[in-house]
């Protein structure tokens, strides 16, 4: 008797493990197919298309936000969520960054709190990180405002 129920004991523990271990190869591999197609180490954050994932700690990655800064004439411009929005920006020494002239669309949209938010991390950020395919903006040496990735434009 204690040798069947010792037996069926193992059977469900061979099978409870198997099952577990396919649950975390379907985990691993959904991870490893990104749902956009991410540009891998841009050696700028000029003419990159830089979509939105974090914003000041949220993800926001399910958002159509998006920032570009053009080189030919020092504009950035970009997507909220909602609104398009345009600008200038100023590089200075030291990864610094300087935003201005932000003005946006005006359409309503039901939720406005991610572009309310961006549009005002775009006003207090005043440097960038840039590592890999990830930019960040941030406000002195304060944790990053907002979170990028690099992605091909479609």
């Amino acid at each position: 008797m204690k040798s069947v129920a010792l037996s069926t004991f193992a059977i469900l523990v061979l099978f409870t493990n198997c099952n577990t271990s396919k649950k975390v190869a379907q985990t691993n591999s959904e991870e490893l197919t990104p749902e956009m197609n991410i540009i891998k180490d841009p050696v700028s954050i000029e003419n990159i298309k830089w979509k939105l994932v974090t914003l000041m700690g949220k993800d926001v990655s399910d958002k159509k936000a998006f920032i570009m800064f053009s080189n030919e004439d020092n504009k950035v411009f970009g997507h909220g969520s909602c609104n398009n929005f345009s600008g200038t920006y100023q590089f200075k020494e030291g990864n610094q960054i300087t935003l201005s002239k932000i003005t946006a669309t005006l359409m309503a949209c039901i939720d406005m709190e991610v572009e309310n938010q961006f549009m005002a991390v775009l006003e207090k950020a005043d440097n960038y990180s840039l590592n890999g395919s990830t930019m960040t903006l941030n406000k002195a040496k304060m944790a990053p405002l907002a979170i990028f990735k690099a992605v091909k434009i479609e």
